[in-house]
């Protein structure tokens, strides 16, 4: 799952406070970490010594998850780890940009100040309550949203002074995005309790939040506010429009902390962590090598070297940009060495790391599975997504051999001989192992897909060890590394909750599936309409965000008409991970145009057909369930 980046932040943690406040919570977020591969050690050992899992371990991890998600997503407020959408600071002149970066910064203390009312209402009702196994006060365990409101307090508070201190132009941007967000609220809260307002909420309630709701983000993610606040500030309101806001305030702590509290999150901060050790530790690269053995027979070896190896790393790091990053700063200078266009070697790395999200373990069908109430199961969304994986790297290499042959590029001349083909074939065995005894291991009953990600841990850490590639130093930089960008995607979750209990409360999911009969009335076009909405959003939106605000809206849709919720999931990741790649907001693109050098122009050339053919997969995926549900079914999933 990737993120964006703010364009236009405080500068990087420099003094006193923000260099021991990074120091203390990198160090505490990693000894949490480890205490959760400890338990989580343990939970798949009670499994097998004594038949049954450990209740207590199973609670300690489920609350260390809600710790690691709330306060590891304060810690991120140290640095740029937040997703968020850059466009407008990008456009504006640096004065204004600056005042962006204010504003930004105010909302977000703003949002801070009501985690902390929150935290301690909370705490103030539910703090004398014991957790059944762990014997431990809710008290102590709620004190999170405190940490985490106090966190984006004081970081940001520390980010409007340094780059006050920074700047030439001095208090002046500040005072205007001060004035700005006063002038805001007041309009806000003014609107609010109009009777124009109340009318509209009493005449068509439904079409009105869902206007409220839409806009609200929509105006918050062009500002460039963190997505995760956006979401919940837009949920906040939209419920303030039938409940009122002094009521709703305290419960934003709560419900985000009870949005956390799912066993099945897990999986997510184990599948990073295994995938991180293994690329630290240099496994990884082995997979590498194995791809340039199998590309190397086909015309443009190197660009199908660089797609199978992104499809394989996918499955390691689940992610697209570091896929793109990895492979593509290994093949590029090859290629340019070699005199092939860049242009295309830079469309073929961008268009293809996306493949090897869909391909298991994925931390994408993991957040869908657990959106839909694990509707659909993790073990039958990894069986899903294997064939639509190789669709989509399928796609690229279609492209990539035609555009080879017509403009003479030629395969390997010179090829490995057998014994070194053994010899690199061997040393990719335990990498691809790692997935293997995942999947195996859950399709037997040997362990459950969250043990499952525990295991890929204890694997990957054992092959570090046993190959000497992994030090202390390394090993807590990894932990680190996870924890934040845990951190960043579980606060993301988190704040998506209220938006979920605000379309919810307000049938919102009803009046859109009744717009979209207007202009679909049978499961082809809506499945039409809903490909179309979702290559759209996809353009500026990441794929976590987008998923977290559309399942809930078009799941209960395609439902209705029979889509199997499996199917479904597979046609929203395929569709999202396209976006990741699409100009002008396309990460991964963004990565490969970055380590190749090219301009994003001169890639979008060749990216056009490569779109048209994968589009083409997606239409086949879409329209020929089998395509996904075959695996699934035939595993009896």
């Amino acid at each position: 799952m990737d993120d964006h980046f703010a364009a236009v932040q405080a500068p990087e943690a420099a003094g006193s406070f923000a260099e021991i406040g990074q120091k203390i919570t990198h160090l505490l977020l990693a000894l949490l970490l480890a205490l959760m591969v400890a338990a989580i050690t343990w939970q798949v050992g009670a499994r097998y010594v004594f038949n049954s899992p450990s209740l207590m371990s199973e609670e300690f991890l489920r609350f260390s998850l809600i710790w690691l998600g709330l306060f590891g997503a304060g810690a991120c407020f140290f640095g740029s780890y937040h997703m968020n959408l850059p466009l407008l600071g990008e456009m504006l002149p640096p004065r204004g940009a600056v005042a962006l970066a204010h504003l930004n910064s105010l909302i977000n203390i703003l949002f801070g100040g009501i985690l902390i009312w929150g935290g301690w209402k909370s705490i103030a009702v539910n703090g004398a309550m014991i957790s059944p196994m762990l014997r431990v006060p809710m008290g102590i365990l709620l004190s999170v949203i405190i940490i985490c409101g106090v966190l984006i307090f004081l970081t940001q508070g520390d980010v409007i002074r340094r780059r006050i201190a920074g700047e030439r132009i001095g208090l002046a941007p500040f005072g205007a995005a001060a004035v700005s967000l006063a002038l805001i609220s007041g309009l806000v809260w003014v609107i609010w309790r109009s009777d124009w307002m109340a009318a509209a909420v009493a005449g068509n309630l439904e079409l009105t939040s869902t206007l409220v709701l839409f806009v609200v983000a929509t105006v918050l993610l062009v500002l460039g506010t963190p997505i995760a606040i956006g979401l919940a500030m837009a949920g906040v309101l939209t419920l303030g429009l039938q409940l009122d806001l002094p009521r709703i305030l305290p419960t934003v702590g709560e419900t985000m902390f009870n949005g956390l509290d799912s066993f099945g999150f897990l999986a997510l901060p184990f599948f990073i962590l295994a995938g991180n050790i293994m690329n630290a530790t240099g496994l990884a690269r082995r997979l590498i090598d194995l791809a340039m053995l199998l590309g190397g027979r086909f015309p443009g070896s190197l660009w199908h070297t660089n797609i199978l190896a992104n499809m394989l790393f996918g499955t390691l790091s689940g992610s697209g940009i570091a896929a793109a990053s990895a492979i593509g700063g290994i093949i590029n200078p090859v290629a340019r060495e070699k005199g092939y266009d860049m242009a295309m070697t830079t469309a073929v790395n961008a268009a293809s790391a996306p493949a090897g999200m869909l391909i298991p373990p994925s931390g994408a069908l993991i957040v869908y599975s657990l959106i839909t109430g694990g509707s659909a199961s993790i073990i039958a969304l990894f069986m899903a997504g294997y064939l639509p994986g190789l669709i989509m790297g399928g796609s690229v290499m279609i492209w990539a051999w035609w555009y080879a042959k017509r403009n003479g590029y030629e395969a390997e001349a010179v090829r490995p001989s057998r014994k070194e083909a053994l010899r690199i074939l061997l040393r990719a065995v335990p990498s691809l192992l790692l997935v293997l005894i995942v999947i195996a291991g859950i399709l037997g009953g040997a362990f459950t897909a969250i043990e499952g990600s525990g295991v890929a841990v204890i694997y990957a850490l054992v092959l570090g060890v046993l190959y000497r590639s992994l030090s202390f130093a390394r090993l807590y930089t990894i932990l680190v590394d996870t924890a934040l960008m845990t951190g960043s995607i579980l606060f993301l979750i988190a704040c998506s909750t209220m938006m979920m209990w605000a379309m919810t409360f307000a049938s919102i999911p009803e009046t859109v599936a009744s717009l979209l009969s207007l202009v679909a009335d049978n499961k082809i076009m809506v499945l039409l309409v809903i490909n179309i909405v979702l290559l759209i959003v996809g353009i500026p939106m990441d794929m976590a965000p987008a998923m977290l605000i559309f399942t809930p809206i078009f799941y209960p849709i395609v439902t209705e008409l029979g889509v199997d919720p499996v199917h479904f999931g597979i046609i929203m990741v395929y569709n999202l991970a396209m976006g990741i790649v699409t100009p002008p907001v396309g990460t991964v693109l963004f990565v490969s145009c970055a380590i190749s050098g090219e301009k994003i122009g001169a890639v979008t050339r060749p990216l056009i057909p490569i779109f048209m053919l994968q589009i083409a997969g997606l239409l086949l995926i879409t329209y020929v369930p089998a395509l996904s549900l075959a695996i699934p079914r035939f595993f009896g999933l």
